[in-house]
């Protein structure tokens, strides 16, 4: 539900943009839910774009730069998003008593530790082997729960606030008896 509304939202922002400016913008998510085939994939390709490049630019390429280490610089641009989600949560659900209580980095500090495996593992035979027998909507779905353990941490936040609610008083619903 958040990658539909993310994907929505940004979609009529980005059309409002093209009407008054004349811009042509970019998406934001690219379907990560159906056609990651990677946990890279996924955050690299896919899950929201415009955060992917400012993090990319701001902190993986200076830390690759210094550090010349592919996973200590993916780390760091995980453990900055997390700093940022906590802080947006915050910021947007304080009043309803999220506190920063370091979930959001453990949820993204769990995907970054899930890239450095991939980028350590991933191209073994055995990992290439699965990924060309497997088929495309399994390797997805076990993409995604990858993710799952730590999932409550990154959306716990946005249930106390009632961001879904809110999700789902503007977006007509139609419920199947």
């Amino acid at each position: 539900m958040l990658s539909l509304s993310l994907s929505h939202s940004t979609t009529g922002v980005c059309f409002l943009y093209n009407l008054a400016y004349g811009y042509e913008t970019d998406k934001v998510v690219l379907n990560p839910m159906f056609k990651s085939k990677s946990p890279s994939d996924f955050w690299g390709r896919r899950w929201n774009m415009i955060v992917h490049r400012g993090l990319k630019n701001g902190v993986y390429k200076p830390v690759r730069k210094f550090t010349n280490s592919r996973i200590t610089s993916v780390l760091a641009a995980f453990v900055v998003s997390g700093i940022i989600h906590e802080y947006v949560n915050l910021v947007l659900y304080y009043d309803k008593g999220v506190t920063f209580e370091w979930k959001q980095m453990l949820f993204f500090g769990w995907n970054g530790i899930l890239i450095s495996l991939e980028y350590c593992f991933g191209s073994s035979l055995l990992f290439q082997w699965i990924g060309k027998k497997t088929p495309p909507f399994l390797v997805t779905f076990l993409v995604i729960s990858s993710a799952l353990p730590l999932a409550h941490l990154f959306t716990g936040d946005y249930i106390k606030g009632g961001y879904f609610d809110a999700v789902l008083q503007a977006v007509p619903v139609i419920i199947c008896v």
